[in-house]
């Protein structure tokens, strides 16, 4: 039964004791829906689904608890939900419970740890969320998480910890670990053993803080080895030093598809990313550290503290699948060095260097004076966008004789250049 309503349910609505699965709709911040709630769950004894995602709903009644049957409930995107009774943690049968995008959302009940048959919670955007309970150690159920939230420690033993991941050993997909800035003990990063979960297939690790506090971020980025079949990987708000994790390496990523890396701002060079053999999308934004990206970049050689590089006797192509690569905010970035292949590392073949880019985007790089010859010589590359890069832009017009062989061009937003094809 679907019902979009702006006021109280009609007294019709209370005969549906049999009821199995109800989805109501409110778009009117004034409605009455969350007083009229409690009494429609003393008749709704049945109920295994309830929707009740983009609502007004600014409490969850704790009348919710006589829904005994319920299995899957959905409060997604109601923007004005602060918190959840704790009469939420004696709905032993619930298996879904999602909370996407309720962004105020400060709390989750502390007995969450005693629904034990949940195995979906979908929490993405829950921005509102300092730190989770100590009892989601016990979800071990649990197959998808959306986000973990690594609290300051202000909470002693009561908050969910890095380490407390170890029990979550059947999630899968994507998931984003959050406030890497306040894990202070890469002991309990070790513990989380994040390598181990070979059904996660995207990870996005962000070193935000809410604290001033320093912490040893390198180690904590060493400890959390992705596993090797990660697809999709995201670092995010990184201040330790310029050491790159081992890990980010050809043997250990194999099959990474997508990386983007954002607001590092303590390396002054980037990882030699050209080793990744399966990568096809790369985004790079906020380094404010980087003024020049050359041969580290592509792999081609090997840089203080960073991973080897292939051996010198086999063929090499740096970036042999990479399709689209966009930079961003790159304020202090003003040299992209050509690379000289020395001719026994290049493959027999004329691109040795991102043989498959198809897009090329950069935007806010407004010190980059030009683009690497090798870029210009690709006939893979379709796509050309620069925007708010004046230098680069100038550097454009200069050789247009060269750039013009790109199919489509866009300057600032225009396009100065369209294939029709």
């Amino acid at each position: 039964m679907v019902l979009e309503k702006e006021s109280p349910f009609p007294s019709y609505i209370y005969n549906v004791e049999k009821l199995r699965s109800l989805l109501i709709k409110s778009y009117n911040k004034n409605s009455s829906i969350s007083r009229a709630l409690p009494k429609l769950f003393d008749q709704l004894k049945c109920l295994r689904s309830l929707d009740l995602s983009w609502g007004s709903i600014k409490e969850l009644p704790k009348e919710i608890v006589k829904l005994i049957n319920l299995r899957y409930l959905k409060l997604s995107n109601n923007h004005d939900l602060l918190e959840l009774p704790e009469t939420l943690c004696d709905l032993y049968n619930l298996q879904t419970l999602d909370l996407t995008r309720c962004r105020r959302l400060q709390t989750l009940p502390s007995g969450i740890g005693k629904l034990l048959n949940l195995r979906h919670l979908d929490n993405w955007e829950t921005f509102g969320l300092r730190s989770m309970p100590k009892g989601m150690r016990r979800l071990t159920c649990l197959r998808s998480l959306k986000e973990v939230v690594v609290s300051d420690g202000c909470n002693g033993n009561k908050t969910f910890t890095l380490g407390d991941l170890a029990n979550l050993s059947y999630l899968r997909g994507d998931l984003k670990i959050r406030g890497l800035g306040n894990a202070g003990d890469v002991t309990e990063a070790r513990k989380a053993k994040l390598h181990n979960k070979e059904d996660l297939f995207g990870l996005t690790l962000n070193f935000d803080s809410s604290t001033a506090r320093m912490c040893h971020e390198d180690m904590i980025l060493e400890a959390l080895q992705p596993p090797g079949n990660m697809e999709r990987l995201e670092i995010r708000c990184f201040n330790g030093p310029i050491l790159f994790p081992s890990w980010l390496n050809s043997s250990a990523l194999a099959q990474l598809r997508h990386l983007t890396l954002g607001n590092c701002r303590n390396w002054t060079l980037l990882p030699p990313l050209g080793e990744l053999p399966s990568l096809e999308s790369l985004q790079i934004s906020n380094m404010s550290g980087v003024k020049k990206v050359g041969e580290e970049f592509l792999g081609l050689r090997k840089e203080e503290g960073q991973t080897s590089t292939p051996s010198s006797s086999s063929p090499m192509i740096a970036f042999p699948n990479l399709k689209s690569l966009r930079f961003s905010n790159m304020v202090k970035w003003k040299h992209w060095i050509n690379c000289e292949i020395p001719s026994t590392r290049v493959a027999e073949m004329d691109n040795a260097i991102m043989p498959q880019l198809q897009s090329l985007d950069l935007q806010r790089c407004g010190e980059l004076k030009a683009l690497p010859h090798y870029l210009l010589g690709l006939t893979s590359l379709k796509e050309l966008s620069v925007d708010w890069c004046p230098v680069l832009a100038e550097y454009c017009q200069k050789e247009w004789p060269n750039i013009s062989r790109i199919p489509n061009i866009r300057l600032d937003g225009v396009y100065v250049q369209r294939s029709s094809h």
